[in-house]
């Protein structure tokens, strides 16, 4: 369990500290609560854009990288689609430094037209090289737009096109900005050798006068019950074809989240796994398959993938799996399975407890998501899930009426 301390200033911020004095660095995180799922269908990309031009300086920090270079720091930020991480890691005499330049670029930037264009093209030349002309780089963006038809999530953080991107002007930045990025919608925790008291002191000098925003009620469309199969198949120029199917699930924040992520490591992570045992062990049918969770904050999707072993068609591939997967039967070692991923999610979550940085992004993301104190009880959640509903839960998965299945295939076939 990672112990913080919390205060809420008069304009809204919320401030977690994690004292640990046995670091001399110090991290500070400071996560907006916008992501991709707060765009407008035609202007898609707006908040990773963000994320790009909040690097550019202000007036009174017009090389916000330099300044941190010169104390030893190293910052970095990612968006994602519920939200918009920024951290800096530095030595912990240093703390109000990095505290002045995140008040400072929450408050102000230097907006000018070409800091502007030269951020679209990066952005751009960013959606070209790992989604456009990658291999299998616009696989996922094909599949989430399959599997939802009305929520934002049916898109990326890069944005559906690279034409929206580029339609950007200064007054979208401007309003994007003034809508989402004050005091009220965001979360600042600073991890670290650190005194709480004065911690609380700092973040009240540098962003107390910041003044919040007009809230606005969020209301994102409503993904309706799917009642039948979807498919799509494309071709690309890929060495091998890949099979992806998906399933609706359950939001973060519902009581069964994190028995679909035991269900994912019992079903694909690993090479006892059953899927692999059963499709690549046993009927050499795939090479590798996997499962895994989105952990959106709305409802997100429970995947599996896998590459089918040379001569072997994805119609085939497809139906071995799927025959697999409405006729299973947990098998009799189910007790040992369950203990097995439930341990596995402890060792897991130890891990991201081991560096300071991660234990203030854990904060941060969990207090944007609902409060921290849910996230930092992780292991009870996982551990309190029963073999029964892990049946239940599975049950209720695996519905041919509710797939999403993508046939990524190669170019020759």
């Amino acid at each position: 369990m990672i112990h913080f301390q919390r205060t809420i200033l008069s304009n809204g911020l919320r401030v977690l500290v994690h004292e640990d004095p046995t670091t001399p660095i110090v991290a500070v995180n400071v996560t907006y609560r916008v992501g991709s799922r707060d765009e407008h269908p035609d202007h898609t990309g707006m908040a990773h854009l963000m994320e790009h031009y909040m690097f550019t300086g202000s007036p009174n920090a017009p090389d916000y990288d330099g300044v941190l270079q010169k104390i030893g720091a190293y910052n970095n930020a990612y968006t994602s689609q519920d939200l918009t991480n920024y951290y800096i890691v530095l030595p912990a005499g240093n703390l109000e430094t990095a505290l002045w330049l995140e008040s400072d670029r929450m408050l102000t930037l230097c907006f000018e037209q070409e800091t502007l264009d030269v951020q679209k093209h990066v952005v751009i030349e960013e959606f070209k090289e790992n989604y456009l002309n990658r291999p299998y780089g616009d696989l996922m963006m094909l599949f989430y737009g399959m599997a939802y038809k009305k929520h934002p999530y049916q898109w990326l953080p890069i944005g559906k096109k690279t034409e929206h991107i580029a339609e950007v002007d200064m007054m979208m930045i401007k309003e994007f900005r003034s809508r989402f990025y004050r005091p009220d919608n965001a979360v600042l925790v600073v991890a670290g050798n650190v005194k709480a008291a004065e911690v609380f002191r700092l973040a009240e000098k540098w962003f107390g006068d910041i003044p919040a925003g007009a809230a606005k009620e969020r209301v994102y469309p409503h993904e309706e019950v799917q009642t039948a199969a979807r498919f799509l198949e494309v071709r690309r120029d890929v060495p091998t074809p890949v099979l992806m199917k998906g399933w609706p699930m359950c939001d973060r924040l519902h009581p069964d989240y994190h028995t679909y992520d035991l269900i994912s490591d019992m079903f694909g992570t690993g090479q006892s796994a059953y899927l692999y045992q059963e499709l690549v062990t046993k009927r050499k049918l795939f090479s590798t398959i996997s499962a895994s969770i989105t952990g959106t904050a709305d409802n997100g999707c429970f995947l599996i993938s896998g590459y089918p072993n040379e001569g072997v068609t994805l119609k085939e591939a497809d139906q071995a799996l799927t025959e697999f997967l409405y006729n299973f039967q947990f098998p009799d070692t189910l007790p040992h399975d369950l203990q097995k991923v439930q341990n596995r999610a402890e060792s897991v979550l130890l891990s991201n407890e081991i560096k300071v940085d991660d234990r203030a992004t854990t904060l941060a993301i969990g207090e944007v998501t609902s409060e921290a104190e849910y996230f930092t009880c992780e292991r009870d959640h996982y551990f309190a899930i029963t073999e029964e509903k892990v049946q239940r839960v599975a049950r209720d998965l695996f519905k041919e009426e509710k797939s999403n299945t993508l046939y990524y295939d190669v170019l020759d076939r």
